[in-house]
């Protein structure tokens, strides 16, 4: 059993114990029972809950390698030698 604390659509402080367990009596009573997939951070639209996005991957960009640095040159000095 799963209990969370919903507030404004967004699942805060989701538990697997009962509320009144570890919170004071007038916060545990906001408390309402989950199903047991839901975890703090999800939304609640009154009927659904969903999982927050799934974040997207930072990519860092490598430094390129000598041999690219070359094509690039290359190309370069073709467009300089056309003008």
């Amino acid at each position: 059993m799963r209990f969370a604390y919903i507030n404004n659509g967004i699942v805060y402080d989701s538990i697997m114990v009962r509320p009144e367990s570890v919170f004071n009596a007038s916060y545990a009573s906001q408390f309402v029972e989950v199903p047991e997939e839901v975890r703090s951070g999800w939304t609640f639209d009154g009927t659904n809950f969903a999982a927050p996005p799934e974040p997207t991957p930072i990519v860092i960009p490598t430094e390129p390698t000598k041999e690219e640095l070359l094509a690039q040159l290359q190309v370069i000095q073709a467009q300089i030698q056309a003008l």
